[in-house]
């Protein structure tokens, strides 16, 4: 029975939230239609900002009580944990999708593959067009509401409930395959790449680390998601670092070290309720072929030079397929399990992994502070303190959001091995396996901080479609619609904190579960953790302030 609740369980929160949002339409109907959406959600934004909280709760005691939430939710997480066996924590439920035989072949094939990514390539394509071509006005142009919220914002929701599906679709991986094997589908004939191998000394996954600052300091610095050109260009760069890589590296070194989309969504994929694994590690060891990792005649090899045998986690895993058409045994599984399954085991710890995981939790936040009020205010005060520039005062705040969040961190850390009194690990260890612990805040965060753009102006995209280049085109008969916010702010709001809520549970437990694994005696992990609970709760308290907040919307201004 809790085998079943815990595989459910993920479903049952998006339900949730199905239901609250349904409910928030019925008892609070949305704003003004006659209104654009922009103008009604910044004049809700407006009012929201005047009541000094929720529904005129004073902000005091309404921070005691989160605080005193996430405070309780840490006993319960103990008395639960407690009752869980190493074993439990170690395997917990699957079910193989792939019992499903029309799955099994769809999956299988290779046109199931090639029909998706065409799909996702054409709208890459229309994506790129309206950049360059149509109408600058970002409320004119679908390319950055397609991009910055509809794909960004939705991008997340696709790793929380189908792991490393992106990788499986991804347009530059699939133009930059298509290009470099001379065919669209099947085991490559002809490859036109040089087949090096990646430098050793970038065997990690620090390159993909410098552009997921570099894309965030772009991007927010620079206003890119509100220009369709700058959005375009991007595309095009992540395309030509794509393609750079098909034809110089082997197999797709780009993928397995260099793409920061692949590798943000490859820690947060730790998180998700689908893995790819071998569903017998005995049959992989007395396998002669290794054909999942070598290739044969139905299929490549591992692209990101993953062995199933040994193959238990998902953060490099892009979901290709190969290994289930190349297995002559059918020792491929597709499961479904429990959230966080990944970071719940006594996994390898890796320190690039660890940093990276650090600087999603601190853009995550940057991201939302940007579009508030208080942004301004800090900018402002570094140029007249600095006397430089906003591009200066820009970075040199940028840097202090990143360096800040894992200074306390790392005081944190060792805070919390001097309350455990002893540990046979280092310091650097201890910082390592406990940064984990922290993604499920992240991860929840960012859906949390998206729902605000997908639900209030997302739907913007509708009318888009029918003129997405802005030459006042009305293809589908939508151009013309104006529809309100899809929910009310009190109902996001409710969404929101559950989310962060939901976000705080997990890597209070993930906590939980690195501190086991640092110390045999329990009473010495409990210690341990103490510090870790604070700073979970501060960081959750801090995403709460920052959803609170009257944002600006990415798209929307005018």
């Amino acid at each position: 029975m809790r085998a079943r609740v815990s595989l459910l369980f993920p479903y049952a929160c998006a339900l949730l939230v199905v239901g609250m949002m349904v409910l928030g339409r019925v008892i609070a109907p949305g704003a003004d239609a006659s209104l654009p959406p922009c103008h009604t959600a910044a004049l809700e934004h407006a009012a929201a900002g005047h009541r000094g909280g929720l529904d005129g709760l004073p902000v005091p005691l309404y921070y005691a009580s989160i605080a005193m939430v996430l405070a309780l939710s840490f006993v319960i997480l103990e008395w639960r944990g407690a009752r869980e066996t190493p074993e439990q924590r170690a395997r917990p439920p699957r079910f193989d999708l792939l019992e499903l035989r029309w799955l099994r072949t769809l999956l299988s094939s290779s046109v199931t593959r090639l029909v998706l990514q065409a799909f996702v390539v054409g709208w890459f394509v229309l994506i790129i067009a309206a950049g360059l071509f149509g109408n600058q006005l970002p409320t004119k142009n679908i390319a950055p509401i397609l991009t910055w919220t509809v794909w960004w914002g939705g991008l997340v929701l696709l790793i929380l409930y189908a792991g490393k599906a992106w990788c499986y679709v991804c347009p530059w991986d699939a133009i930059a395959d298509w290009a470099e094997g001379v065919r669209f589908a099947g085991k490559k004939k002809t490859s036109l790449s040089l087949g090096l191998r990646w430098p050793r000394a970038l065997r990690n996954i620090w390159p993909a680390t410098v552009l997921f600052v570099g894309l965030t300091w772009v991007e927010v610095g620079f206003g890119v998601t509100a220009s369709p050109r700058a959005t375009a260009w991007l595309g095009l760069a992540m395309l030509g670092l794509a393609f750079g890589s098909a034809f110089i590296f082997d197999r797709k070194s780009f993928c397995r070290y260099g793409c920061l989309v692949g590798r943000v969504s490859g820690l947060y994929a730790l998180f998700a309720p689908v893995e790819v694994r071998a569903k017998d590690r005995e049959v992989c060891r007395t396998c002669a072929t290794r054909s999942c990792y070598l290739g044969n005649d139905q299929g490549e090899a591992c692209p990101t030079f993953q062995y199933l045998g040994t193959m238990d986690q998902n953060t490099y895993c892009i979901a290709c397929m190969e290994c289930l058409k190349t297995c002559e045994v059918e020792n491929v599984s597709v499961a479904l399990r429990p959230w966080g399954a990944d970071l719940l085991a006594h996994r390898r710890a890796r320190s690039d992994e660890a940093y990276l995981a650090l600087l999603m939790l601190s853009l995550a936040g940057f991201h939302g502070l940007t579009m508030t009020g208080a942004w301004g205010r800090v900018i402002d005060w570094l140029i007249a303190r600095l006397r430089v520039g906003e591009p200066v005062a820009f970075s040199v705040g940028m840097a202090g959001i990143m360096i800040g969040p894992i200074v306390l961190y790392a005081m944190l850390v060792a805070l919390s091995r001097w309350a455990a009194g002893a540990s046979l690990r280092g310091y650097r260890d201890h910082f390592i396996r406990y940064a984990y612990a922290l993604l499920p805040i992240a991860l929840f965060y960012h859906l949390a901080h998206n729902s605000e753009h997908l639900l209030i102006e997302g739907q913007r995209v509708l009318a888009l479609v029918s003129d997405p280049f802005g030459y006042e085109w009305n293809l589908f008969g939508t151009a013309r619609w104006t529809p309100g916010p899809v929910v009310s702010l009190q109902t996001l709001w409710g969404i929101q904190v559950l989310l962060v809520l939901i976000g705080h549970v997990y890597s209070l437990w993930a906590a939980r579960c690195a501190a086991v694994a640092l110390f045999q005696n329990q009473c010495m992990a409990l210690r341990s953790q103490l510090p870790m609970l604070a700073a979970v709760i501060m960081f959750s308290v801090m995403s709460l302030w920052l959803l609170k907040q009257p944002m600006q919307m990415r798209t929307s201004w005018m």
